[in-house]
């Protein structure tokens, strides 16, 4: 998204995304439209949610690496600060398998 939106990629990308304009709180954070979507799997859509989650502090770097590296680095310590957080390497959800049971 911060490729697109930063004019870093082919036109057929950044044709999809259009920023909130007005005097909205939308328009004052730089966000994006967010276009219905009825699977809510369409690229617009998703680029839209996820780019309007990014803080707005990040969204004003020009670099790509920079913006990178700081945005994993805070999603890295809001893991680690929080105390609720889990590692679940449980793969039965995934797979049928049963606990604890011999086969």
């Amino acid at each position: 998204m911060f490729r697109i939106l930063k004019g870093t990629s082919p036109p057929h990308f950044s044709d999809r995304f259009q920023f909130i304009s007005g005097s909205s709180r939308g328009a004052n954070k730089r966000n994006l439209f967010i276009p219905q979507s009825k699977t809510l799997k369409d690229s617009a859509y998703l680029g839209a949610k996820c780019w309007n989650a990014v803080p707005s502090e990040l969204r004003d770097f020009c670099d790509v690496k920079l913006f990178s590296t700081t945005f994993k680095k805070r999603l890295l310590t809001s893991i680690i600060d929080n105390e609720n957080y889990r590692v679940d390497n449980v793969f039965s959800k995934f797979y049928d398998i049963p606990h604890g049971e011999d086969q």
